[in-house]
């Protein structure tokens, strides 16, 4: 959650309704996990399962990170530290202290990605970064969960400052067997020559009582607050680091950017971009990436596990990488991308082999699939 469910913003009993801490809050809204019966009807096994957590929950990602068959859930928490819970073989969720835990910031967005290309998901949380207001910096989690149990921080350089970051994806956008980051950004864009930013640094610097007040912050109004930002398009050099190619590839729009997806709309075999804006107009960028790089994709059918085959890992085994994907329920803020998995190839002309593991425990695997196709892949019966 995030504001707390007993909040009746139409009939407000109180007005200290924000957050108790800028760093540490812990007055949000509750979070709840909901088991799905079948035939329509869901349990609430929040208490049960361990992760009615009271922060200021963003955003939710689901997914294996120790690699155990069990999805763990890392969140990204606004005002608090992003938090992993690791499933215990489906008995409950513990909240690990896996290098997360004394590092807070403002957690708008977590996406995941094999950013190395090691058969492992990372996770990429976006926050908040403003230059001599606050400049806390985007996170790159790279998992090294089996060798040290815990996450280190990979984010340096151009990755850290995407502004006021919302949503974010990891995916490769030119086929190069690389994953590019595509971040949105920007909060209210509204005045351009009047800022919001020295009022709110005034409450950031007072005490609780202050700032979880709502009617002690001064009134914004038009005022604009990280306003008329610019996108970012991140390509991965490798150890080279990452470089911002936004206005080459013509991301130009200064809208407040909320919610991202990559999505193969024209099935040409390639990943185009839809956006969605706080009240502005929604974005298509039809990706119009040279041609010569080869790429494979996946739509994945449950016949035992779920039909959608949320939560199914596809393992690409091709020009010497492991390059990991994961059919996800919903990731990055607000949003879920393409049930289909798109793997770009680079040069390569040959796959290896696909592994293919599904919720049900089932394993599968793709000797040599053909290359510049999709296929269609549903499991194996018992």
């Amino acid at each position: 959650g995030y504001f707390r469910s007993d909040i009746d913003f139409w009939h407000l009993k109180t007005t200290r309704i924000m957050e108790n801490s800028f760093e540490f809050a812990t007055n949000g809204g509750k979070n709840h996990l909901f088991h799905n019966l079948g035939g329509g009807r869901f349990e609430d096994v929040t208490d049960r399962m361990g992760v009615g957590s009271t922060r200021w929950t963003l955003a939710v990602a689901a997914a294996d990170f120790d690699g155990d068959g069990w999805p763990d859930l890392f969140l990204a928490n606004d005002y608090g530290p992003e938090e992993l819970y690791r499933n215990d073989h489906g008995r409950r969720f513990v909240l690990s202290r896996v290098g997360l835990e004394s590092d807070s910031k403002s957690g708008m967005s977590a996406t995941l990605g094999d950013v190395l290309n090691r058969g492992r998901l990372d996770a990429f949380v976006t926050n908040i970064s403003v230059r001599g207001y606050l400049f806390q910096g985007n996170n790159l989690r790279l998992n090294f969960l089996p060798e040290l149990g815990r996450f280190q921080q990979g984010a340096e350089g151009v990755i850290t400052d995407a502004g006021w970051a919302w949503g974010a994806q990891l995916g490769d956008l030119d086929n190069d067997g690389q994953n590019e980051l595509f971040i949105v950004n920007g909060y209210v864009s509204a005045d351009r020559e009047r800022s919001y930013w020295y009022a709110m640094s005034k409450i950031a610097g007072a005490n609780g009582n202050v700032f979880e007040d709502a009617k002690t912050w001064p009134a914004i109004g038009t005022a604009s607050l990280s306003g008329y930002e610019r996108s970012r398009v991140l390509v991965n050099r490798g150890l080279a680091g990452w470089s911002d190619v936004a206005s080459q590839v013509g991301v130009t729009d200064e809208y407040d950017g909320r919610a991202v997806v990559l999505v193969d709309l024209f099935n040409r075999g390639v990943l185009d971009v839809v956006v969605a804006n706080q009240q502005q107009p929604a974005l298509i960028y039809k990706n119009t990436v040279a041609p010569g790089n080869h790429w494979i994709a996946f739509q994945l059918v449950g016949t035992r596990s779920n039909r959608s085959a949320i939560g199914t890992e596809v393992t690409l085994e091709a020009g010497g990488t492991h390059q990991l994907k994961v059919v996800d329920g919903g990731m990055g803020f607000a949003s879920q991308n393409d049930r289909r998995l798109h793997f770009g190839l680079g040069p390569a002309g040959r796959v290896e082999r696909a592994v293919i593991r599904w919720p049900s425990g089932t394993r599968q695997t793709l000797e040599h699939p053909a290359v510049d196709r999709l296929h269609v892949v549903a499991e194996p019966g018992p």
